[in-house]
């Protein structure tokens, strides 16, 4: 009953599930079923993409998970950046210790429009490894950067 309501009024199909004798509606998160994910990884000082929207898109993060070693000069940052417009979303000094980081986003950690993610490593040899789990944002949720930068 509650699946034919719901159709009725925004005339959408709904899925549902039957299990023995009874049918389910299936309900889930977006982030659940549509995230992806990129590694990188590097020995050496450098700056690398980690992922880049779709042509038009955004990226929305849901967990990251940041390794480096401590080593001499170390450091790692992760920024959301279009080429003009930077915004840090972690920095730390591997100098006196090692990186281990791994968490999972309750909100919504978005970028704006064409942002992509990358990773910065400094040091020695720094032995860095970043996993970013995504999905991409589309259509009027996508933001300018001043809209961005506006509304957070």
């Amino acid at each position: 009953m509650l699946g034919f309501v719901l159709r009725a009024l925004n005339k959408t199909a709904l899925h549902t599930e039957t299990i023995g004798n009874h049918t389910h509606l299936v309900i889930e998160e977006h982030a659940r079923v549509a995230t992806h994910f990129k590694v990188a990884a590097t020995a050496d000082a450098a700056t690398t993409i980690i992922v880049s929207p779709k042509a038009g898109k955004a990226l929305v993060i849901t967990d990251i998970i940041v390794s480096q070693d401590k080593v001499a000069s170390g450091a790692i940052t992760l920024q959301f950046t279009d080429g003009t417009n930077t915004e840090i979303l972690f920095k730390a000094s591997t100098v006196d210790a090692p990186v281990a980081l791994a968490h999972g986003f309750a909100g919504r950690m978005s970028g704006w429009k064409d942002a992509r993610v990358e990773m910065i490593s400094a040091g020695t040899n720094p032995a860095t490894d970043v996993t970013i789990a995504y999905y991409h944002l589309g259509g009027e949720n996508v933001l300018t950067f001043d809209n961005w930068d506006a509304e957070r």
